[in-house]
């Protein structure tokens, strides 16, 4: 948890990567002792290091140990206690072999610390997306490039974001619900509909494909249901309540970028028939059955991409209030008018309903006739904002109110 609080730091930032460093130098000579075991019990077998990116459950890139198998074509990541305890496992069976016991060629496949169950499940990759925009209320709909661990992209997942009322039903453009700063939503009700539509490209070699995360403080991961199929259809849909708001999940929404993994299972993709190398021979000729060119995608990319899009929308906003006020002035104008209505121009400002303030404006025309001839009337606009502050005392609602010129 320390770990986490320290997010974003140069500190924190640099010991991570020191902390990566040593473990680097810790797993390196240990993988080339359990490939010099592998080639001499012919187990068709290949350990390299991987070093995982931050993540949404940890803030700092770890390293940890794939496991490839000639025989499957299949890439397994392990952790590095787990790794470190199939190695112990590995020594008693090479220890056997050098003595000339052959108990270790008879060792049941789910004890063998050089195979892994087929179906085991693994990350096909990740998707990152910032949350900021709903911090103002904005929804959010995303085509996200999965990559794994590589930076190899592994297809496409459709991820949107919708601000919802307590009925379920969608916050949209009509509703005019718009929040200037996502701190205002402090002490107030608020859900978001988190949907997972649909994934594009999925490599034909992944079954059983579903989609995992967790959302602000939860302990489990949410899920989707589990799909076949190059391009799955999740259907999927899930609302996040946070009744009321606290600091904690704005500071949340401003600063985290949602996790989102794609999990599934590998089709085993046997070696060819008569392929007669051995494990010695297969690393030599660095030998994958599933080399792909490598498409990279910045993660930190696809949140600048999400925030660049909640900027522009926020600025529309502003630009739709605007143009608002101006059609009442136009309307004050036309009808000569010295006034525009308070209820009329409140509707426009106060376009977050949960504000604690109330922002009130009145425009007080002047007019005077022109001299130019052909014009009736020249007129200027003169603003006077008035903000109430409302404030609770013994039960009943007191105001006090302040007016600038």
């Amino acid at each position: 948890m320390s770990e986490i609080q320290n997010l974003g730091t140069e500190d924190s930032s640099q010991k991570g990567e020191e902390l990566l460093q040593q473990d680097i130098a810790e797993l390196g000579p240990i993988i080339g002792e359990v490939n010099a075991m592998s080639c001499a019990l012919d187990k068709k077998v290949k350990f390299d290091i991987v070093v995982m990116p931050a993540d949404g459950t940890r803030c700092r890139r770890i390293a940890m140990v794939s496991m490839f198998s000639y025989l499957t074509s299949c890439t397994y990541i392990l952790s590095r206690d787990e790794f470190i305890s199939r190695k112990y496992k590995m020594e008693e069976m090479y220890q056997q072999f050098v003595e000339g016991d052959e108990a270790w060629k008879s060792i049941d496949p789910s004890e063998d610390p050089f195979v892994e169950d087929e179906k085991k499940e693994i990350t096909i990759g990740t998707v990152s997306s910032s949350l900021k925009s709903l911090g103002y209320l904005f929804e959010q709909e995303q085509m996200l490039t999965i990559t794994n661990y590589q930076g190899a992209a592994k297809g496409e997942l459709r991820v949107n974001y919708y601000p919802v009322k307590e009925d379920g039903s969608i916050i949209t453009e009509e509703d005019d619900i718009f929040v200037d700063d996502p701190d205002s939503l402090v002490g107030q009700p608020l859900r978001l509909s988190l949907q997972i539509p649909y994934a594009r490209g999925i490599p034909k070699r992944f079954e059983s494909v579903y989609c995992r995360y967790k959302f602000f403080l939860d302990a489990e991961h949410t899920v989707t249901e589990k799909m076949t199929g190059q391009n799955p259809e999740f259907a999927f849909s899930h609302t996040h309540e946070c009744v009321p708001v606290t600091d904690q999940f704005v500071d949340y929404l401003e600063k985290t970028s949602l996790v989102i993994e794609v999990v599934g299972t590998q089709i085993p993709v046997p070696m060819k028939p008569g392929d007669e190398r051995t494990t010695k021979q297969l690393m030599a000729s660095n030998f994958t059955a599933n080399q792909t060119p490598l498409a990279l995608m910045d993660p930190e990319k696809q949140a600048i991409m999400s925030e660049l899009e909640s900027t522009k929308r926020r600025a529309q906003k502003q630009q739709n209030k605007l143009i608002k006020v101006q059609e009442l002035l136009d309307t004050a104008m036309s009808e000569e008018s010295d006034t525009i209505s308070v209820a009329d121009l409140q509707k426009v400002l106060q376009s977050n309903a949960n504000s604690l303030g109330i922002a009130v404006a009145v425009f007080k025309m002047k007019t005077a006739r022109a001299k130019d001839e052909g014009t009736l009337f020249k007129t200027t606009a003169q603003a006077v904002a008035v903000h109430e502050e409302v404030r609770q005392e013994a039960g009943q609602t007191k105001s006090k109110a302040c007016t600038i010129l």
